[in-house]
């Protein structure tokens, strides 16, 4: 790339890396949240269990294909 200064080139690719990183670990923070609110809950049964992580994976589906359809 012919006139970009290398320097603000790499800080721009660092900085790009570090905001990844962090989004990446927000979400990740944010669904193990979920599964562990799934896993505390007090099922009565193994049916009651099986709906509610069939609910927990429907949830992450549609929210892959949200982020499919729209991008970002």
């Amino acid at each position: 790339m012919e006139g970009l200064d290398t320097k603000l080139l790499a800080k721009l690719k660092d900085r790009v890396k570090r905001e990844l990183v962090q989004k990446e670990k927000e979400t990740i923070e944010y669904w193990l949240e979920e599964l562990q609110k799934v896993y505390q809950k007090n099922h009565q049964s193994l049916a009651e269990l099986k709906s509610d992580l069939r609910r927990f994976i429907d949830r992450m589906k549609n929210r892959v294909e949200t982020i499919k359809t729209r991008g970002v």
